[in-house]
This record gives C-alpha cells, sequence and structure tokens, in this order.
C-alpha cells in the first residue's frame, strides 16, 4: 500500500525531532479542547493538536475529551443528548462555547496548523472527513481506539492518514493490521515509570517494515521526554508544547534569549509560571525587576503600585512580603493564574539554580548591597548582570563589588568610548531601531557580550536582527523569535 502524501512530507519534517502534537491543544496552560488552548498551542509552535471528537443530537461535530460537559462546565450535560445549539446554552469554564470541529478547522487554517483528530464516537468518521474535505483542509490525521472504524474509513479510500491508537495490554502491529492503519499511536504513558523503554528497537523495526509510522503518548515528565525526543518516531503528544519545541540555536549564531518578565506574553509577567515557562521553552536569560516591601524583602514586580497587576492597590513598599506573596498577581492576565502570587527574588535565585541559567535583574527600588548579598549568598553572582535607572546603582555595584556583572544600555551614553569608559559592564544592550549596531564588534573586542533589545511582533522585523549574530536578544515573545530563527536556519 503506498504511503500518502501527507505522511510522506511529515516523515521527512520529523527526522530532525519528532513532532509536536499538542495533547488537546496547549492543555497544561489552558482548558482542554478550547479554542483558547488551540490557539496556544499554535503561537507555542506546536505542529498539531490533539482533539477529541463527539457528535450532537442533530449529527454536529463538536470537540470534547468525554461525551459530557462535567469537568468543561461543570454540569452534567450529555453531549449526544441535546442538539448543538441547545449545547452552546452552556458556557464553558473559560468563557468559550463548545467548539464545533468546524470551528477549530477554521482556527486550523489561520494559524497554518495540523489536526491529529481522536474520533471518540467511533460513527463520526465520515462526517469528520467530510467537513476537512469542505474545508479543502490537508494537514490532518484521523485517529482513534475503535480499529473497525478506523479500518471503514480506509475501505472507503481515506485521503488522510490514519492512525490506530493502541493500549499497553494490545499488540500494536496486530491491531495496526486489523485497522489497516498508516500510523500506530502507542498510549503507553501510564504503563510504567519509565514507558520509553517499551519503545524496543524490534518494535520500531518491525513497523518500519511494514511502513508504520510511530505516534507515542502525551509525555510531560521531562527525563521521560528526553529520551523520547531521541527515537525515530513521527511524533510525540504532549500537555506542554515548551517541553518538545524548545529554543536550540546553531553553534555558529548561538543567539541566547533573555526573556523580558519571563514568557509574559503565555503567563503574567515577574511571576514564577512566566519565568519557567520561559526557561523551559530554552531562555538563557530570564529578566525581572525588583522592589522592596514592608518588611525589607526583595520582591519581584515591574511597577512600584500594585494597581495594574494585582488584586492590591498602593505602592509596593505598604505591604509586607506574605501580604504580596499571597495576593492575586495573575488574574488580571487569565483566570488559570489566580494562584500566581509576587515571587521573592530568592524563588528566582532557587529557580536560576535549578535550571543552571542566569538572570538579568533590573533594580528599581532596592538596597543594592542587600541585592548582591542576596545572590551572592545562593554563589550566583556570575549567573546575574545588572541594570537600573538609577546610574547611582550602577555606580555603586561597580565601585563595591567588581567581580559583579553590570549591563549598560548604549541609547544612555553619546558614544561607545564614553560608555566603556563608565566601568566595565559585562553586557551593552543596544535597542535595535535607534543605535548603531556597527559597533557590535568594537563592543566585543572590549569584553562585553552584546545584547540587541527587541520588543517587535513579526518574524520579519526579527530576521534582520538574527543576521546581526548577537550574544543575546531581549525580548517579549520567545516563540516569535524561535519561528524567525528556524526560518532563518532554514535558509542557510
Amino acid at each position: 500500500m503506498p504511503v500518502k502524501p501527507l505522511l510522506l512530507e511529515l516523515q521527512q519534517s520529523s527526522r530532525r525531532q519528532p513532532l509536536c502534537i499538542a495533547h488537546r491543544g496547549a492543555s497544561a496552560h489552558r482548558l482542554e479542547n478550547t479554542l483558547e488552548a488551540f490557539q496556544l498551542a499554535a503561537r507555542m509552535n506546536a505542529d498539531f493538536w490533539e482533539l477529541d471528537v463527539w457528535r450532537s443530537a442533530d449529527g454536529i461535530c463538536v470537540v470534547s475529551h468525554d461525551n459530557h460537559l462535567r469537568h468543561a462546565t461543570g454540569q452534567d450535560i450529555g453531549i449526544d443528548a441535546l442538539s448543538y445549539e441547545q449545547l452552546q446554552q452552556y458556557p464553558l469554564a473559560n468563557g468559550e462555547q463548545l467548539p464545533s470541529l468546524a470551528a477549530v478547522i477554521e482556527l486550523a487554517i489561520r494559524t497554518d496548523s495540523g489536526l491529529y483528530i481522536e474520533l471518540k464516537d467511533p460513527g463520526s468518521g465520515p462526517e469528520v472527513v467530510r467537513l476537512l474535505q469542505t474545508a479543502r483542509f490537508e494537514k490532518a490525521i484521523i485517529a482513534g481506539f475503535d480499529a473497525d472504524a478506523i479500518a471503514m474509513l480506509a475501505d472507503q479510500a481515506c485521503p488522510y492518514p490514519l492512525a490506530v491508537m493502541v493500549a499497553v495490554s494490545e499488540d500494536p502491529l496486530i491491531k495496526a493490521a486489523t485497522a489497516q492503519a498508516d500510523i500506530v499511536h502507542l498510549c503507553w504513558e501510564k504503563a510504567d515509570r519509565h514507558p520509553h523503554q517499551r519503545v524496543t528497537e524490534t518494535l520500531l523495526r518491525q513497523a518500519q517494515e511494514q511502513q508504520l509510522a510511530v505516534v507515542l503518548w502525551h509525555e510531560e515528565r521531562p527525563a521521560e521526554l528526553a529520551h523520547l525526543l531521541t527515537l525515530p518516531v513521527l511524533a510525540i503528544c504532549t500537555n506542554n508544547p515548551e517541553l518538545m519545541n524548545t529554543y536550540q540555536p546553531d553553534p555558529a549564531n548561538a543567539i541566547a534569549i533573555c526573556c523580558h518578565r519571563g514568557a509574559h506574553r503565555i503567563a503574567p509577567e515577574n511571576t514564577l509560571p512566566a519565568a519557567e515557562l520561559g526557561l523551559c521553552m530554552g531562555a538563557q536569560v530570564i529578566e525581572l525587576d525588583l522592589h522592596t516591601s514592608l518588611d525589607g524583602q526583595l520582591m519581584v514586580i515591574h511597577d512600584s503600585t500594585l494597581d495594574r497587576t494585582t488584586n492590591l492597590m498602593g505602592p509596593v513598599s505598604d505591604y509586607t512580603a506574605r501580604q504580596l506573596a499571597e495576593c492575586d498577581a495573575g488574574s488580571w492576565f487569565h483566570q488559570d493564574y489566580q494562584s500566581a502570587g509576587i515571587p521573592l527574588f530568592s524563588d528566582y535565585l532557587h529557580l536560576i539554580q535549578r535550571y543552571q541559567r542566569q538572570l538579568f535583574v533590573e533594580l528599581k527600588q532596592v538596597d543594592v548591597d542587600q541585592v548582591i548579598s542576596e545572590v551572592s549568598n545562593h554563589s550566583l553572582l556570575e549567573s546575574c548582570f545588572f541594570w537600573s535607572f538609577n546610574s547611582d546603582y550602577l555606580d555603586q555595584i561597580q565601585h563595591r563589588y567588581p567581580q559583579a556583572r553590570v549591563m549598560r544600555r548604549r541609547q544612555d551614553f553619546p558614544d561607545l568610548e564614553t560608555l566603556l569608559a563608565s566601568g566595565t559592564p559585562a553586557v551593552v544592550e543596544y535597542d535595535y531601531r535607534i543605535d548603531d549596531l556597527t559597533e557590535m564588534d568594537r563592543c566585543r573586542a572590549r569584553g562585553a557580550q552584546v545584547m540587541i533589545r527587541f520588543f517587535a511582533d513579526r518574524i520579519e522585523d526579527a530576521l534582520p536582527v538574527i543576521e546581526l549574530r548577537p550574544d543575546l536578544v531581549n525580548l517579549d515573545d520567545p516563540f516569535l523569535f524561535q519561528r524567525a530563527y528556524q526560518q532563518w536556519l532554514n535558509r542557510q
């Protein structure tokens, strides 16, 4: 049986690394199987979205993991008991309505994403194919546990690759043959602590001999995922696309990403979720801002007041560290981050120790000696560099702590020589829009790293920055930069 054209194309794309299938969308970060979860998965550079299809009482294909709305709405409502119009009367927990498959296809077209459609309702296959073909949507795979339902589509000459899903108790090759599948999807995430060991060389060789591509279960354990990424498989599912599609620059242009206030387009700025998201996707540096609490603790927050990003009002300095840590610093961004409080600086230092990365520390209202002492107590002085609009802070650091690393902005000085004469900056930041970028080699020759500040939102603006080959780039959207970098790499 000839391999279907889409599958051939996908196998070519997966040679460098297995494709990323966002399981029910970016479901670790947004309500599963919703348009916002799928939209976020696209933003996080997932190749495909896995979604589950049922039919309403009037035969409309809708997207939900279960045949009821208990998880999504808190109400015991059967999907196949109500018409599509009736189902729309029950808002989901995130405020959306239950999405139709047609709406998800439309979103996938707009975001150039692939669909990995699991048939929860075994009889929905022909209607799924009809919807895909009506939309002229080609980048789709149809999957299911029911081998007979998949075989029926094969008998009808389904143009889309077909995947049969296999429990740990089933023989994958026998079930694939029964289903006449193009892909065998191993659902072994709960088999044991190390399910990657079950994906043997023998199994992979036998699958290849039968022209079967292999897709693996949804995996969120970093150590386990690291093993899976080394296997010659088509794709891996995950609730956390950032764990799979990590930023890995070419050694010939190893630009390090600095996440400005963390990955704050995905999670609320200057919170631990935003910082960890940036670190997981491959950022080398997390930028943060420091203020001081009423009881003298260093707190991570951008503004001097709490009004914009928390449920409190007034200056940061009017509240104790405990009050700040227990406030709601996330709901303003998204309801799922209600439990995110204002972190202590020490929380970030522990995070950096765990990931062995760096911090770019902007000093707002602080005691310089306290900041350096806290960093030194964590043995992280070499892993941090410091900047402030208050130049006195930087002068104090360079005078009292010559071993500490300071950043200077090029725009704050009339020329490079004056900047370099101000001390020995470890990093010089250039704004790509206003500064003279021809100085970068001179800057490096004096021992400083070059960081370009890039807060734009267009790939076409990022490409010239990548071409300049800076040491670091300070940015708002690491996932957009990652897409731009991959485009640049493909052109080399």
